[in-house]
């Protein structure tokens, strides 16, 4: 009988991998995390901030000894809303040296099925054995680009997941196509750096409206749980996890729906409403490089020309787009749609190989989509582990 691996590799290291590793390394289990941390976090352009609420942004280690609120506590720099990109890095990279073992930046480029577990390649040619294998990778790589803006080079198109120096666009054209919050803040922060912004949306802009925040407090409580995702009521559901999986499908899509509608946070408004040229209720239907500028032909027949496009248009979380899975081993992952099925502790149909982060959706609702999330799948992964 071969023994298993006792070994558990993680991924990725974002909010999700780091709150994975650190509670597997809480239980002194051995566990090796794989990515560069914060990746996609740390490139973004300075000024940004947070969606999530304070209480929605902390990560996860067992005792919570490493929240948010300690980390202000012990750096003294105090609670702030909202909460810049910048201050949450610094934060995860303090979550990171006390709470995680030593991350290991190789890129995994190959897992497949080993006799007694999993086997890993990277891209420094060094290999790796493990017994379970958490898929912790981020959104990047799951950008949606629309079918009119395929192919566009980069130097004229781009998504909100990759980075740019807006210092580049001062005095130049932008376009930016989108009504949820990363399009709405690109937006902004272009018009601040000195660009000629025109943002273009489907669909009349929505503003996150909290107005029974300001009932008593206990009414409050009542109605938003601390991850703050979802209207009134709904954030209650979501906020557990474990009871969503429990929920017919047609019910947790519906939640899902209800809870990451496009929406701009409140704090952003006075920077775009009556600031920035806005156009609604229009598709962009084709985009053709013109010398090096854009061509973009809108629906109601109009044409607009710009330097540079950005694509405020979202991420679809797809199985089917994590190139380093063997094939064989991503035939056996069953899946409904794009995503993967997923038991109770954050295991797939293949035993040991688990997905937590925004993959996880399908059974554990919109919660997965942010830093809240990360609480249950790391104590789920864990208790797994242990052989709970």
């Amino acid at each position: 009988m071969v023994r298993a691996n006792p070994t558990t590799v993680v991924v990725g290291a974002g909010p999700y991998g780091l709150s994975v590793a650190a509670h597997l390394r809480a239980h002194r289990l051995p566990v090796l995390l794989f990515g560069r941390p914060m990746e996609l976090w740390r490139r973004m352009p300075a000024g940004m901030c947070l969606k999530s609420s304070w209480s929605a942004s902390s990560l996860s280690d067992p005792a919570r000894a490493y929240s948010l609120d300690r980390y202000a506590a012990a750096t003294g720099a105090g609670r702030q809303d909202p909460i810049p990109l910048g201050f949450f890095c610094d934060y995860a990279r303090w979550f990171q040296e006390r709470a995680v073992p030593p991350v290991d930046e190789g890129r995994v480029t190959c897992l497949r099925r080993a006799p007694d577990g999993f086997h890993l390649e990277l891209a420094d040619g060094r290999t790796v054995e493990a017994g379970r294998v958490v898929i912790a990778v981020g959104i990047s790589r799951f950008a949606r680009i629309p079918e009119f803006a395929r192919g566009l080079p980069p130097e004229v198109a781009s998504h909100t997941s990759e980075c740019l120096d807006l210092g580049r666009y001062r005095d130049r054209e932008v376009a930016v196509v989108g009504a949820g919050q990363s399009a709405l803040e690109w937006a902004a922060l272009l018009h601040e750096a000195g660009a000629h912004v025109q943002l273009i949306v489907r669909q009349p802009i929505a503003w996150v409206d909290r107005r029974l925040y300001q009932l008593h407090p206990v009414v409050r409580e009542l109605l938003y749980a601390p991850s703050d995702v979802g209207p009134a009521g709904v954030s209650r559901v979501v906020d557990r996890q474990l009871l969503v999986r429990r929920l017919p499908t047609r019910l947790r899509r519906a939640l899902t729906v209800r809870s990451v509608r496009p929406a701009g946070a409140t704090w952003l408004r006075p920077r775009v409403e009556g600031v920035i040229d806005t156009t609604q209720g229009v598709e962009i239907r084709t985009a053709e490089p013109v010398g090096r500028r854009l061509r973009l032909g809108l629906d109601d027949g109009s044409i607009r020309e710009v330097d540079h496009l950005v694509l405020g248009t979202g991420f679809v979380p797809d199985v089917n787009r994590l190139d380093f899975l063997a094939p064989d081993l991503r035939t056996r992952v069953a899946v409904d749609g794009r995503l993967p099925v997923l038991d109770r502790w954050f295991e797939s149909s293949v035993p040991g190989l688990h997905f937590v982060g925004a993959l996880a959706e399908r059974d554990f609702g919109p919660l997965c989509r942010f830093v809240a999330g990360a609480d249950t799948a790391a104590r789920q992964v864990a208790r797994r582990a242990l052989g709970r």
